[in-house]
């Protein structure tokens, strides 16, 4: 008798979801009560929320207390059981998340110092909270201090072992007793050694880092750092960048004390600012404060319309339907029809989505447009209720305007062939949005050629305010007076040092002179107009600082590996190695030495400069700690996913001819 009367219930049931209500013929003169349109007023500012730890907790917020606010209407006004147990499910369900991505967010918080040091350093150029947090975790969140006079590294004594950036505090830094630049907060204390070094090698300070006031900085070990540079290449990519930018601020620093002091702005390239002693000269001015960004709101204005033919609309009363005055419902109403039902799965599975997923936000929209359709259709043929199709219509027309504009977001960006490497090799590891650089190279900017023996720059002729170049394609040479410096090579800026190192409007010329050695085509932006693009993208304004922070740096790195010829680096499938046989830290300890500017130059145009001079650094040894990571082409663990091998044979005998052609 009981599976029988169970059947027949179920039976039942599904009659009364399916046949039990008769379509609607007219609309119902009255409103729904007020508590279910401050429910539709919490909904719809929910629905307004975007992406993002914080703005999924104020959508999951707004829709909880929309869900609430249905309960209690379903509860006290509506009388259906269904009603109040599907939305206090989908209350649940939103409580629910809000816990987990506000634990989220609390497992990404740091304390005060780190924050800060995101802040000013990491936040600009776009670095997620949860890669922070892998940093973090690499230094153990330990902060260490210095009191003043005390020394953080003392000149051929201290060996290279960590990376640190000062939090507070200013630092001397000093070869040989006599000053060279003062190290201020959320700058590299040893950017120049940890750069200088391989990471199989060892090696030991060549400067004094003293410091002038207590400070208090954080540091990472070196074989942890590189642990985590092998499991993650981002940041990789991004130490690179921050360090080789921090160098090449240092070096721009001291020339430009030089040119405070002489009046002559020399090119970074050039061993007559190599070699020019500097006076101890005070740093008073304060670091500038990075600009940070700020978020515009977006406010539409929505209108719905019905035109139903066949309906009459009905004349609505201001009063509400019903005035329970707070006393719950006695008698509850039947169940209401499947439409109704499969809306609200739609709304559930669309919460219950996890919120770590990629696709996310695109799922969740779709979902609630289902159930936002399903529910204007079951308020039009089984509710009667004018309101409700009129809240639901808009809801609908929220979420499908959000739908468009992560698919939008999402579109694929079709990047010119001869840009695509240039954004593959610099701008995406940074993870650059290509619809962004598609802006940043589809407006004032030309793509152009130079065919082989043509002039991009004569030194003393060609102003520098004119563009900004990135070489695409072919190879350049950078001489003076005749005498060559360096090579540029594709995906590399052309024209770096003169970009940072000066300024527009003041009638500087290039000091050195680039010519193609082979037929070259680079893109070419107009500096000004460039100049005005990045002020209104921070974002990529601050990408920009570093890559070229990067490039220049590079560029003196390869002005002191003259070991590796063009032949040599063909055989084995790179460019020069970065690691230099004269190291950053030897470049800019020269600062210091006392040989007139010259004397230098006259020594340099004989061959006998520090760019010629092969020796190894007498403070660097092979570490028996750590051994040695297989190297493709420059900074090969910040390339793509699939670098280009060299196996140690190879390297080996292109050490071998590179000896060989040196006797």
């Amino acid at each position: 008798m009981e599976p029988a009367a169970m059947g027949s219930g179920n039976n039942t049931l599904w009659d009364t979801m399916l046949n039990g209500h008769p379509v609607c013929n007219d609309w119902k003169r009255d409103v729904e009560g007020a508590v279910y349109h401050l429910a539709n007023i919490f909904l719809i500012l929910g629905f307004m929320g975007g992406s993002g730890f914080y703005g999924l907790l104020y959508l999951f917020f707004f829709l909880a207390l929309g869900f609430l606010c249905s309960s209690i209407w379903a509860w006290l006004d509506a009388c259906a059981a269904d009603i109040f147990s599907w939305n206090f499910t989908l209350l649940v369900i939103s409580v629910v998340q809000i816990v987990h991505v506000a634990y989220q967010l609390r497992s990404v918080s740091f304390e005060q110092d780190f924050q800060e040091l995101y802040a000013r350093l990491f936040q600009q150029l776009g670095i997620p909270l949860t890669v922070y947090r892998k940093i973090v975790a690499c230094c153990d969140g330990e902060v260490s201090t210095l009191e003043k006079d005390h020394c953080y590294a003392m000149e051929g004594k201290t060996p290279i072992e960590k990376l640190s950036i000062l939090l507070s505090g200013r630092i001397r830094v000093t070869v040989n007793g006599e000053f060279l630049h003062h190290i201020y907060p959320y700058q590299f204390l040893d950017s120049p050694e940890w750069d200088s070094l391989r990471p199989s090698e060892e090696g030991i300070f060549q400067v004094t880092l003293r410091a002038d006031t207590p400070c208090r900085y954080v540091g990472w070990r070196r074989k942890k750092l590189y642990l985590l540079f092998a499991k993650h290449r981002y940041i990789s990519k991004l130490f690179s960048v921050l360090i080789g930018n921090d160098i090449a601020e240092k070096l721009i620093s001291l020339n430009d004390k030089v040119f405070e002091r002489d009046g002559v702005r020399y090119d970074l390239r050039l061993p007559s600012f190599c070699h020019t002693r500097l006076p101890d000269l005070e740093r008073t001015s304060t670091p500038v404060t990075p600009r940070g960004t700020s978020r515009q709101s977006i406010h539409s204005r929505m209108t719905a319309s019905t035109d139903m033919a066949n309906v009459s609309l009905p004349t609505f009363t201001p009063s509400i339907a019903q005035d329970h005055s707070g006393v719950a419902c006695e008698n509850w109403k039947e169940v209401h029809h499947l439409v109704f039902h499969l809306a609200n799965v739609c709304f559930a599975v669309g919460l219950v989505i996890p919120t770590t997923l990629s696709l996310h936000m695109i799922f969740l929209r779709t979902l609630l447009m289902i159930g936002c359709a399903l529910f204007v259709a079951w308020a039009t043929l089984y509710r009667c209720a004018l309101d409700i199709v009129i809240w639901n219509s808009v809801f609908l027309l929220v979420n499908f305007l959000h739908f468009l504009y992560l698919v939008y977001k999402r579109r694929p960006i079709k990047i010119d062939r001869e840009l695509k490497t240039v954004y593959k090799r610099l701008f995406e590891p940074l993870h650059v949005p290509a619809d962004m650089f598609q802006r940043l190279t589809g407006q004032f900017c030309a793509i152009q050629t130079l065919k082989k023996g043509q002039a991009y720059a004569a030194e003393d002729k060609t102003s520098v305010d004119d563009r900004l170049s990135v070489l695409l394609k072919g190879r350049m040479k950078v001489s003076y007076r005749g005498h060559f410096l360096h090579n540029i090579y594709s995906n590399a800026f052309i024209d770096s040092p003169e970009f940072r190192s000066t300024q527009m409007n003041r009638g500087e010329k290039f000091q050195v002179t680039i010519v193609a050695e082979e037929n070259c085509k680079f893109i070419c932006w107009s500096r000004e107009r460039l100049t005005y693009f990045l002020e209104s993208e921070p974002f990529l304004n601050e990408v920009f600082r570093y890559l070229i922070g990067k490039d220049i740096t590079n560029k003196l790195y390869s002005l002191n590996d003259p070991t590796l010829n063009d032949k040599t680096a063909k055989k084995i499938d790179r460019q020069p190695s970065l690691c230099s046989q004269l190291s950053m830290m030897q470049m800019r300890n020269s600062l210091a030495s006392t040989g007139d500017t010259d004397d230098v130059l006259k020594d340099f145009l004989r061959g006998g400069s520090t760019a010629s001079s092969i020796h190894k650094s007498p403070h660097t040894r092979p570490s028996t700690k750590m051994k040695p990571i297989e190297e493709g082409i420059e900074d090969d663990v910040f390339e793509s996913d699939a670098p280009n091998k060299i196996s140690p044979s190879r390297l080996e005998a292109g050490e071998r001819t590179s000896s060989g052609e040196e006797a």
